[in-house]
C-alpha cells in the first residue's frame, strides 16, 4: 500500500469560501472539546464565541486588522513573507510621540494642529516604509530570508521603543511609571461628544453600539477605506503592482524581460512597511494615545494577528476584510473566555492556533488529491 499525493487538475469549486468556514467550524469544535475534556462548560465557551461575533468592541480590531491585513497582501503577494509588521507598527509610533509631545505639544491653533497630523502621518509612513526597507535590502543583496530578519527585527524595535520610553520620551506626568504622556487632546483622531444610552434590548443595544463605535473611530475608518482603494489600485493599475504580482508566481520571467527583481523586491517590503507606518499614525492617535514600558508587555499583537487574517483570505483582496473581521471577533472571544473564567491567554492563543493548524490542512486538501494505491 502507498500514499500518493497529486496536485488537482482543477480547484474545488467555492474552495476559498470552503476552507475558511472549514477552519473556523473545526478549530472552534476541538478549541471547544478540549476546554470541555478541562472541565469547561461546552455551551459557555460557545456561547462567548458567539457573542463575540456580534459585540459591537470588534470595530476598533477590524478596522487595525483590515489595514494591516493589506499591507502584508502586498508583500505576501510577492512571496515575500513579512512577518514584522509589529515592529514596524511600534517603530512608527515613535515620530508621533516625538511630534506631539516634544516638538510641538502646545499648537497655537486648529490649523497649526491639523497640519502637525498631516506631519505625523507622513513621517510614520517613512518610518515603517524604512524599517521594512532593511529586511528587503538583507533579502535582495545578502540573499538572508526576510522571515527570520523581519521577526528579528520586531524585537529590535521593542527595543528602541522601550529605551526612547525610559529614557528622552519619559513623560513628566506620569506618577514614576515607566511611559510616555498622553498625546493632547488637540491631536487625537476620534469624535467626541457622543452619548451611548441603553435601551435593554439587546438587539437594539447591539446594533446601536456598533453604530457608536463607527462613528467614535470614523477618522481612522475613512484612512483604512483609503488603504483598501490604493492597496487595490497599486495591485491592479499600476507596473510596479503587476511586477510584485509576479514576482511571486514567476520571477525568472521578471528575469528574462530584464526587470530588476532585487529592487522589485525591496519596494515591495518598502511599499508594505509603509502601509504598515500609515496604519501606526492613525492607532497611535485614536487609540494608543502614549507608550508604556515594556511596550512588548503592552502590545496586543496586531502585527501577528494581521499575518493570520492575510492567510486566511489566501491572498485574495476581497477576503481581507472578512478575515479581518473573523480574527477580531476570535480576539474579542479571547479576551471575553478571560472575563468569564473560561480560560486565561493561553486559551486564546489556543483557538487562534488551532484555527491556523486546521486552515494549513485544508488549504493543502484544496490543492493536493491524498490517494492510497
Amino acid at each position: 500500500m502507498r500514499i500518493l499525493i497529486v496536485r488537482r487538475k482543477t480547484p474545488l469549486k467555492y474552495g476559498t469560501i470552503l476552507i475558511i468556514l472549514l477552519s473556523l467550524t473545526i478549530g472552534v469544535a476541538l478549541f471547544t472539546t478540549i476546554l470541555a475534556i478541562q472541565g469547561r462548560s461546552p455551551v459557555e465557551v460557545l456561547g462567548t464565541l458567539l457573542i463575540s461575533f456580534v459585540s459591537p468592541s470588534i470595530v476598533k480590531d477590524f478596522i487595525i486588522l483590515t489595514m494591516l491585513g493589506y499591507a502584508l497582501l502586498v508583500s505576501f503577494k510577492g512571496a515575500l513573507w513579512n512577518i514584522g509588521a509589529e515592529g514596524q507598527l511600534f517603530i512608527s509610533t515613535i515620530p508621533v510621540i516625538v511630534l506631539t509631545l516634544h516638538v510641538m505639544p502646545n499648537p497655537p491653533s486648529q490649523l497649526h494642529a491639523v497640519t502637525i497630523i498631516l506631519l505625523i502621518i507622513i513621517v510614520s509612513t517613512i518610518t515603517g516604509a524604512a524599517w521594512a526597507s532593511i529586511a528587503g535590502f538583507i533579502r535582495a543583496y545578502l540573499e538572508i530570508d526576510e522571515v527570520p530578519v523581519t521577526l528579528i527585527l520586531n524585537y529590535i524595535a521593542y527595543y528602541v521603543v522601550n529605551i526612547l520610553v525610559i529614557g528622552p520620551l519619559k513623560g513628566t506626568r506620569v506618577y514614576g511609571y515607566n511611559r510616555t504622556d498622553e498625546i493632547p487632546s488637540i491631536y487625537r483622531l476620534y469624535v467626541t461628544g457622543l452619548e451611548r444610552r441603553l435601551t435593554g434590548n439587546p438587539a437594539v443595544d447591539t446594533f446601536l453600539g456598533f453604530i457608536y463605535e463607527v462613528i467614535y473611530y470614523l477618522p481612522w475608518l475613512v484612512a483604512m477605506i483609503i488603504i483598501m482603494f490604493t492597496v487595490w489600485y497599486l495591485l491592479n493599475k499600476t507596473q510596479i503592482g503587476l511586477r510584485i504580482r509576479i514576482l511571486g508566481s514567476n520571477p525568472d520571467y521578471l528575469r528574462s524581460v530584464g526587470v530588476n527583481t532585487r529592487l522589485t523586491l525591496v519596494l515591495a517590503l518598502t511599499i508594505s512597511g509603509a502601509i504598515v507606518g500609515f496604519t501606526s499614525a492613525f492607532y497611535t492617535l485614536s487609540d494608543l494615545l502614549r507608550l508604556s514600558y515594556p511596550i512588548e508587555g503592552q502590545t496586543a499583537g496586531y502585527g501577528y494577528l494581521a499575518i493570520l487574517v492575510a492567510w486566511l483570505s489566501m491572498l485574495d483582496y476581497k477576503l481581507i476584510p472578512v478575515s479581518a473581521y473573523i480574527v477580531a471577533s476570535l480576539r474579542t472571544a479571547g479576551i471575553n473566555l478571560q472575563v468569564g473564567g473560561l480560560g486565561g491567554l493561553e486559551q486564546t492563543l489556543l483557538l487562534i492556533g488551532l484555527i491556523l493548524a486546521v486552515y494549513t490542512i485544508v488549504r493543502f486538501l484544496r490543492d493536493y488529491e491524498v490517494r492510497v494505491v
